[in-house]
């Protein structure tokens, strides 16, 4: 990997653009703290975003704490006596990451449930199938 300035430019490029880059360019821009991000779905660093004023979309990226998305759910079920699946997709929705895809976000949703559920936090009064998520008292 031929190191320079350019070379970080090219390939932030290349991130803004969601192109792909191969591992060792990956660790480069890590290693220099350009970017964040799991592999494929990297995105510019938060000083990289304050320096070229793109704070809003690096702020879209950069997924809120675990422990927001979980306190959103059971505040929600507390307002409401209880929330079915799609209440809890919509809830959330707009909230994750733009980078994540339909499926992925059905999943981070699905486990976040899961969480609260085996924390004993949250139970399903409904089915399997239509789960009525409540609160344990």
């Amino acid at each position: 990997l031929k190191i320079g300035v350019s070379t970080d430019i090219m390939l932030l490029d290349k991130i803004q653009k969601k192109q792909l880059i191969t591992k060792e360019e990956a660790a480069y821009l890590k290693g220099k703290k350009l970017i964040e991000g799991r592999r494929p779905n990297y995105y510019i660093a938060k000083k990289v975003a304050q320096r070229t004023g793109q704070k809003a979309l690096y702020s879209k990226h950069k997924a809120l704490d675990k422990k927001y998305y979980l306190d959103l759910i059971v505040k929600s079920i507390k307002d409401h006596g209880m929330l079915n699946r799609a209440d809890i997709d919509l809830l959330l929705w707009k909230k994750l990451p733009d980078y994540l895809s339909e499926s992925q976000k059905k999943t981070k949703i699905g486990n976040l449930i899961t969480e609260l559920r085996k924390k004993d936090i949250i139970i399903n009064k409904g089915t399997f199938k239509e789960p009525k998520w409540h609160l344990v008292n």
